[in-house]
């Protein structure tokens, strides 16, 4: 079976045309992982290759900010040294100032930028990459009109069970009660409103959202391609993380990325979980975890 995974270890972080002291750093954006051997470290991407003569800025634990790297003529981080064009980068490889490790926010301004991962993270093989050869999907027309004022009368009319109290949940509340249901052999969170009786937000995975999804999954334009779900706001571009989406992912701020969707027909915008492949594009499988408002 697949093993999805969204982010291990580190994150990369590009920050192009940073000056430093007349010198400018700048970085590729591609996800990858550390890599060592007998001779150093030196950076893996996903989609092949890794920097060479050159600064990278990657946040090594997850926790938000980015330290910067020189990488040598052969790919390897230098450490304890001074770089070619004049700076000082400790025994961790970080560059420093008068002994202190200069850093930068990984954060949800970095859109371009692509989140770490496994080198195996996910298999491209039998994925669609073309998405006008895949029927097209479109939003459970159920779902949409729970969304809609006095839904849940309806969703409660046509769910194969009856909407259950999901105790404990952090949204629990803010607008009125949160259930789980099972559909389409999932489960979905549902965020309700008690002024509008209706469905305010969803979460779960992407095969009860999308009819006719497919099993192997599907690369992320190929997706907009075949939807033509594409974000007014964000385009096609991958999205950072932002702080109330990570306590929906439940994942650390700058370590995931985002494919962002609007479905104009009933004004509703989502966002899922991308996993990076080992091509460097970004994919979507049935139980990407999703979250719509």
């Amino acid at each position: 079976m697949r093993k999805q995974h969204f982010f291990k270890g580190v994150t990369v972080v590009a920050l192009a045309g940073v000056m430093m002291a007349g010198t400018t750093i700048t970085s590729l954006a591609a996800a990858g992982r550390w890599e060592k051997d007998d001779i150093g470290w030196w950076w893996k991407r996903i989609g092949g290759g890794y920097p060479m003569h050159t600064w990278e800025w990657i946040d090594g634990n997850n926790d938000g900010l980015a330290e910067c790297y020189y990488f040598d003529e052969n790919g390897y981080m230098l450490a304890n040294t001074t770089t070619p064009d004049g700076h000082i980068v400790n025994a961790d490889g970080a560059w420093v100032e008068n002994g202190i490790v200069q850093s930068v926010g990984a954060d949800s301004r970095l859109h371009d930028v692509g989140a770490a991962g496994d080198v195996n993270a996910a298999s491209t093989s039998g994925a669609v990459m073309d998405g006008k050869s895949w029927p097209q999907m479109t939003f459970d027309e159920t779902l949409l009109k729970a969304n809609a004022v006095n839904g849940l009368i309806f969703l409660a009319d046509t769910a194969d069970t009856w909407i259950q109290i999901e105790p404990g949940h952090s949204n629990q509340g803010d607008y009125g009660p949160v259930y789980i249901m099972p559909y389409k052999g999932k489960n979905i969170t549902l965020d309700t409103s008690t002024n509008s009786n209706s469905v305010v937000g969803y979460e779960g995975p992407v095969a009860a959202f999308f009819n006719n999804f497919p099993e192997q999954g599907m690369e992320l334009n190929a997706f907009y391609d075949n939807t033509g779900y594409v974000s007014l706001s964000a385009g096609r571009q991958p999205q950072a993380s932002t702080g109330n989406l990570d306590a929906v992912f439940k994942l650390p701020q700058g370590s995931y990325r985002m494919g962002w969707g609007y479905v104009k027909s009933a004004d509703l915008r989502f966002q899922i979980l991308l996993t990076p492949g080992e091509d460097g594009k970004w994919y979507i499988f049935p139980d990407s975890p999703m979250h719509t408002s």
